[in-house]
């Protein structure tokens, strides 16, 4: 889909997604986008979308509107990249795939492919996909056919140009059209490539001498022998050939040479290039294959390039965006902890990859309590991360209330994460609410890995009571049970990422070797036998990669 992202601003990373309903941008709240900006006017600028294009318009707003650092007077075509200034606040157009399909499908309207024509025996082929080999030391016949020595070499020189300056995979095939149109002069050629998912030829560039017609065929078997065997096909002089005197296409078209050429980059077969001509003044001959062919291999190179290319920027952007929701994940967890008399709390959350699906916090009650949460959704990366901020969201309004207890919160999040969550994700939790001058914690465990209380003599106990975890069921019957806190207590609370974290071997720290760390630091601040925990599971992972999140909550009662 394509989008609007924010560069710099007030909303500065904010992305909005565009459709092709009429987007408009100004301070007031009634736009589609609503900027924050002393500079923006209440109405200021729209994007529209229009026969397969997003334009950008500017409303008559007080301190105009930019596009590309130049100001917007009409309405301005975006392409992808395009940088849109309102006020203070820049944005910038990233095009999406549904613009290649519309692109697509309005040329695979004008372009059929039809089945089991019969071609004959082509005049003349030639190996396609290795190096373009042009013979430039050309006889009188070839430089009247393709002027002389130094235009074949001009037009190599073009396709380099192609190569090297011309990432944007649209532009790039549409010159490499335009050189093949100013050296052969068809009447009608088309660009296709294979779709890398289905392996269909798909219709990128079409061009046209006349635009009366407005489908053109082409015979099957051509494109086929083309692709099949690698290598490019001459057909010349095909109208007045008595072998094709039956050929549905050449009837219907009145071809009289076409040529057909692979696109090939390191053995993988990218498309064709297919051009003909009507014209009974013009007819192809092996000149005009050899330099087709040669323009078709180094325009394969082109082709690959721009493919790269747009894989790095959409892997850049995919990082960019990664590492945005990771610091957006990252505030959403406490920066400071509440500072209760007789208390001492520490944490620390470590996701695998850039976001995780680990979530704690501490939060303030009303009458001095606590609440206290960790959780841990199924499954890693942004669909995580986004149930994991409704979570925190809904923990938060629903633990505010007066008559919140424990199993009510945790029944109103289940409830909620029925509704949000796919089948294949769930989420454990455990919620408990500390309260001090009663010196009692009521917890409730929604299927996540038991918290362990250690006392004074290093005795331990798990906290299991609660029920199925979240997302689920909705109509989960889950129980609390009410703890008394003791001085020198210690609870912590943790993820599996913790227990399951796994060192070069395939054995995993395990919940033993958990125990002895913390039991050898019970009498050391909660930050401490945090550390300790964290830098014993590093030390056993060794060069093995972490691969789930790795989240300690640790509370001591003093």
């Amino acid at each position: 889909m394509s989008r609007l992202v924010v560069e710099s601003g007030v909303d500065g990373g904010m992305i909005f997604p565009l459709s092709p309903t009429k987007v408009t941008m100004g301070r007031s709240v009634s736009n589609s986008i609503q900027i924050i900006d002393r500079k923006v006017s209440r109405h200021h600028a729209e994007v529209f979308y229009r026969d397969g294009v997003y334009y950008f318009r500017d409303l008559g707003s007080k301190n105009g509107s930019f596009l590309d650092d130049n100001p917007v007077t009409r309405e301005e075509p975006l392409v992808n990249g395009s940088r849109l200034m309102v006020g203070e606040t820049v944005l910038v157009y990233e095009s999406g795939p549904e613009d290649d399909v519309m692109k697509t499908d309005t040329t695979s309207r004008s372009v059929r492919i039809v089945e089991n024509l019969e071609w004959g025996t082509p005049k003349g082929s030639l190996a396609a996909g290795a190096s373009a080999s042009l013979d430039l030391d050309m006889g009188a016949a070839e430089v009247e056919s393709l002027k002389d020595s130094h235009k074949r070499l001009a037009i190599l020189y073009q396709v380099a140009d192609a190569i090297r300056n011309i990432l944007n995979l649209d532009e790039l095939l549409e010159q490499v059209m335009n050189i093949i149109y100013d050296v052969i002069h068809p009447d009608r050629g088309i660009l296709m490539l294979r779709d890398s998912h289905t392996h269909e030829l798909i219709p990128k560039t079409i061009k046209k001498r006349h635009e009366d017609q407005e489908e053109i065929t082409i015979s099957n078997t051509i494109v086929d022998q083309c692709l099949r065997d690698r290598i490019s096909i001459l057909v010349s002089d095909a109208a007045s050939d008595q072998r094709f005197s039956d050929s549905e296409s050449v009837i219907i078209n009145k071809i009289r040479s076409a040529i057909c050429a692979p696109l090939i980059y390191k053995d993988e077969i990218l498309g064709v290039v297919y051009v003909d001509t009507q014209s009974r003044m013009l007819s192809y001959g092996n000149e005009e294959l050899e330099l087709v062919t040669g323009i078709a291999n180094q325009s394969a190179m082109a082709i690959a390039n721009a493919n790269l290319h747009a894989r790095l920027v959409e892997q850049h952007k995919m990082a960019k965006e990664m590492e945005i929701a990771r610091t957006i994940q990252m505030n959403l967890l406490p920066k400071i902890y509440p500072t209760v008399e007789n208390m001492d709390i520490s944490a620390m959350s470590l996701p695998a990859k850039k976001v995780g699906g680990d979530y704690y916090d501490i939060i303030t009650l009303p009458d001095n309590r606590y609440g206290v949460a960790i959780a841990d959704v199924s499954g890693k990366g942004v669909p995580a991360a986004i149930l994991l901020a409704t979570i925190r969201a809904s923990l938060l309004i629903e633990a505010q209330q007066k008559s919140a207890t424990v199993t009510s919160v945790i029944s109103r999040l289940n409830q909620m994460a029925c509704r949000d969550t796919t089948n294949n994700m769930f989420v454990t939790m455990v919620y408990g609410i500390i309260d001090p001058k009663k010196k009692i914690l009521e917890y409730t465990n929604a299927g996540h890995t038991y918290p362990l209380v250690f006392d004074s003599s290093s005795k331990v106990r798990q906290l299991k009571t609660g029920g199925c975890f979240l997302g689920i069921m909705e109509n989960v019957d889950y129980k609390s049970q009410t703890v008394h806190v003791k001085p020198d207590q210690t609870f912590i609370f943790y993820s599996d990422g913790v227990t399951d974290t796994m060192n070069p071997s395939g054995e995993i720290f395990g919940q033993e070797r958990l125990k002895k760390v913390i039991r050898s630091k019970l009498h050391c601040p909660a930050k401490e036998i945090r550390d300790s925990v964290y830098e014993a599971c590093l030390d056993f992972r060794g060069t093995a990669e972490q691969f789930d999140d790795f989240t300690l909550v640790i509370i001591k009662f003093l």
